[in-house]
């Protein structure tokens, strides 16, 4: 549970840097610069946390997965950007191929360096 947390905590983060990114970008790059900074580094620690207790390959999905989701809602939220269809169908495969990904990995122990099998 705690990996999982970690996870959605990355992802919050990672999607904090985009939007200020963006928000503060033109007008005051350095704030920009250090918040996006600054929660890119939280975002790859916690990570880094959620791979304890998920496999790699479904974290970084769900990462990658649930933050473009968010971006793309927060985008048309916050920014009226448009999304077309193609988009949404595209986002809807991300998350299926996330999802399929976590339904097909069974998670193992990790097993510490030098550690017997």
């Amino acid at each position: 549970m705690r990996a999982w947390l970690a996870l959605f905590s990355a992802i919050v983060c990672e999607v904090a840097g985009t939007l200020a990114l963006k928000f503060f970008g033109a007008s005051v790059p350095l704030l920009a610069a250090a918040l996006t900074g600054g929660a890119v580094v939280a975002s790859y620690l916690l990570l880094s946390l959620a791979f304890r207790g998920i496999p790699v390959a479904v974290a970084f999905a769900v990462w990658e997965a649930l933050g473009l989701v968010l971006i793309t809602v927060l985008g048309v939220w916050l920014l009226h950007e448009r999304v077309e269809a193609l988009q949404v169908l595209a986002l809807g495969g991300l998350l299926l191929g996330a999802r399929l990904l976590h339904r097909g990995t069974r998670l193992r122990p990790v097993r510490r360096r030098g550690e017997a099998i």
